[in-house]
């Protein structure tokens, strides 16, 4: 490669920079973003893991929600026996499936588990608050407002879930 400021012999362009001058790069490894980067594999199958956990954390929050307002209890008042459901079978899934935790499961993590997720609880128990107190619909069917609570709940719960369960 030509120095700066000498003629470049392939393309003949007085002082350089020249398309020959400027610094190579392969097809094997282009320069990537740090933002642009694909995440970690375990990463990924933390989040696709805690994904699928959610989903079957929800599909019991919005049973036992129902069973719980079927039997009389009022929405608000569901909501604590469905999300302490909720808890139980997401703890369970992340600490298999998602962060793959090896040590037997104890009375300890499962109480920081529950104490790492009561952010989230809040979040989202006031979410659903709100909801109910804005919506007929969500009133006549409290599962409904379960949809916005717990979407804004999970952000706080994976990242809390991660701590805990990812050591």
């Amino acid at each position: 490669m030509p120095r700066r400021g000498k003629k470049c012999r392939q393309c003949l362009i007085l002082p350089a920079p020249c398309v020959h001058q400027l610094p190579r790069f392969t097809l094997r490894d282009p320069p990537v973003p740090q933002s642009r980067q694909a995440p970690k594999p375990a990463t990924r199958r933390h989040l696709v893991g805690f994904a699928v956990a959610g989903g079957l954390g929800f599909a019991t929050d919005a049973g036992v929600l129902m069973l719980g307002t079927m039997l009389g209890l009022s929405p608000a008042l569901a909501r604590l026996p469905s999300f302490l459901a909720a808890v139980l079978v997401t703890w369970g899934v992340n600490r298999r499936l998602t962060f793959r935790t090896a040590a037997a499961p104890t009375l300890r993590e499962f109480l920081s588990y529950l104490a790492a997720m009561a952010l989230g609880l809040a979040v989202n128990y006031t979410a659903f608050l709100a909801v109910l107190s804005v919506s007929d619909i969500a009133r006549a069917l409290p599962v409904l407002a379960l949809v916005p609570a717990t979407a804004a709940g999970m952000v706080v719960n994976f990242i809390s879930a991660r701590h805990v369960l990812n050591r």
